[in-house]
C-alpha cells in the first residue's frame, strides 16, 4: 500500500497538481477506490491534503512539519498528547496555517472522509448485531445457522469480480441485478435493461449452479454483500406493487395470481363468480388475514417471505449489509468498496422506482390491523427485525396482549 501510495506522491508532483483543484480532486476519486480500511484512506487524504496546500519550497517545508496537524484536521482524529506537544516544540516558529480550513477542496473532502467512516462503523455495528443474535439462537439450536435452500437461489455469484450478492424481492433487486447484468458485459448500460429482462432473463449464474466444493470456495473467498428493508415496510411494497396494482397483477406470473385466488376464496365474504376467476381488487385488510393465518406462512412467496430465510445471514458471512432507506448513499459506499463504481453506479433517485412506505404510512396501513394480526406478523417477522436492527412500532402499544413475550419465545424456537 505504501508503495502504490509514494507512486501517486511523486506523481502529483510531477504533474503540478497542487496547482489544479480538478487533477487534486481526481486523485482523491480515483486512489480512495484502492483503500480497504480507513487508516488507508486517511493517508490519501492526508497526502491530498499537503500537496494542494504546496505552492513552493518554502510552503513545503511548513507543512512537511504540520502533516499530523493537517490529517487531524481532516479526519477529527485525536493523537497522542506527547506526539503533539513534541509537534509543537519543533515548530513553533511556524503559524498555523489556516489556508487549509478555506480551502473549497478541504470542504469536499472532509465531510466525505467522516461520511465514510460513518458508514464503516455503521457496517461493523450491523455485522455485529447479526453474530449476536445468531450466536444466541446457535446456542439454543443447531440448525440456526444452516444455509437455507433459498438462499442457494438468491445469491448471484460474479465470478469476474469474485463478488456474491443475495437478492430479496422488495428491497431494489431489481436495479442491482441489472447493475450484476452490466458488470457481466459492460456493454450494457441501466437505461437499457427493462424490468422484465432483469428479472426473467438476466442470464445470471446463481450460487446452486456451482458443485459443492466451488460453491464452499466462493462462499468462503468472495466478497459478499445484501440490502434489507423494514419488514413491514416490505409487506406494504408487496402487496401495493402485485395486488393493488391491477396493470402490474395482470400480467404478473400465474403463481402469483394464484395467491390472489386463494386469498380471495378463503377471506372473502361471498366472492363474486368474476372475482373467484381472476382474483382481482383483493383488499388491505384480506391480505393482512392471510398473512396473519398461521396455516399459510410456510407456503410464503419469497416477494413477502422472511428476509432470514433468503439469504441465511447467520450461514452466509455478509461483508457488506445494505438498507433501503438509505439505499443511494449505501449503495454508492458499497460499490466504492467492493471495487466495481468504476463499471457501473447505482441509479439515481429519478431512475429508480422501488415502492417505498414511510414509517408513519405504515403505522397508518396497518391500523386497520386486529391486536392478533399484530401479534402473528410481528411474530412471524421477529427474527427480521432483530437480526437487521429494525424497530415494531406495534410492540410498546399492544403490551396488554403479551406480545412481547410470544414474540422472544417464538424467535428462541
Amino acid at each position: 500500500m505504501v508503495a502504490w501510495m509514494d507512486r501517486v506522491t511523486a506523481l502529483c508532483i510531477n504533474v503540478s497538481c497542487v496547482k489544479h483543484e480538478k487533477l487534486t480532486m481526481m486523485v482523491w476519486q480515483m486512489f480512495k477506490k484502492k483503500c480497504k480500511s480507513i487508516t488507508c484512506i486517511v493517508m490519501v487524504a492526508t497526502i491530498v491534503f499537503v500537496l494542494h496546500n504546496l505552492n513552493d519550497k518554502d510552503s513545503a517545508a511548513k507543512f512537511k512539519g504540520q502533516s499530523k496537524r493537517q490529517a487531524d484536521f481532516l479526519l477529527g482524529a485525536k493523537f497522542n498528547m506527547n506526539e503533539q506537544h513534541e509537534d509543537h516544540q519543533n515548530n513553533h516558529s511556524t503559524p498555523h496555517s489556516t489556508h487549509a480550513e478555506e480551502h473549497p477542496t478541504n470542504k469536499t473532502i472532509v465531510p466525505e472522509i467522516e461520511r465514510l467512516q460513518q458508514f464503516e462503523q455503521e457496517q461493523k455495528r450491523r455485522k455485529d448485531l447479526i453474530q449476536t443474535v445468531c450466536e444466541e439462537r446457535r446456542a439454543k439450536h443447531a440448525h440456526a445457522t444452516e444455509l437455507y435452500d433459498d438462499t442457494q437461489r438468491h445469491i448471484y455469484v460474479v465470478d469476474k469480480y469474485k463478488l456474491m450478492f443475495c437478492y430479496i424481492p422488495k428491497v431494489g433487486c431489481s436495479n442491482w441485478k441489472r447493475i450484476l447484468m452490466i458488470l457481466e458485459d459492460h456493454s450494457r448500460t441501466i437505461d437499457d435493461i427493462d424490468s422484465r429482462e432483469a428479472h426473467a432473463r438476466n442470464k445470471l449464474k446463481v450460487l446452486r449452479y456451482y458443485p459443492g466444493k466451488q460453491l464452499e470456495n466462493r462462499l468462503k473467498n468472495y466478497r459478499k454483500f445484501m440490502f434489507v428493508r423494514h419488514p413491514l415496510s416490505r409487506i406494504v411494497s408487496a402487496y401495493k406493487n402485485k395486488y393493488a396494482d391491477l396493470s402490474v397483477f395482470r400480467v404478473a406470473p400465474r403463481e402469483l395470481r394464484q395467491y390472489a385466488l386463494r386469498i380471495m376464496k378463503k377471506y372473502r365474504k361471498k366472492p363474486t363468480k368474476r372475482e373467484l376467476t381472476t382474483g382481482e381488487n383483493i383488499t388491505w385488510s384480506e391480505w393482512l388475514q392471510y398473512i396473519a393465518d398461521p396455516t399459510e406462512q410456510k407456503k410464503f412467496d419469497r416477494h413477502w417471505k422472511e428476509m432470514y430465510k433468503l439469504c441465511s445471514p447467520c450461514a452466509v458471512d455478509y461483508d457488506y449489509i445494505g438498507k433501503l432507506e438509505n439505499i443511494k448513499e449505501e449503495a454508492d459506499f458499497i460499490m466504492d468498496k467492493l471495487d466495481i463504481s468504476h463499471v457501473v453506479r447505482y441509479p439515481d433517485k429519478a431512475n429508480s422506482h422501488p415502492t417505498n412506505t414511510s414509517m408513519g404510512g405504515i403505522e397508518e396501513k396497518f391500523k386497520e390491523a386486529t391486536k392478533y394480526q399484530l401479534k402473528r406478523i410481528s411474530e412471524i417477522y421477529a427474527l427480521d427485525f432483530r437480526l437487521f436492527g429494525y424497530t415494531n412500532p406495534f410492540l410498546n402499544s399492544h403490551e396488554d396482549t403479551g406480545i412481547k413475550d410470544t414474540i422472544r419465545n417464538y424467535t428462541e424456537q
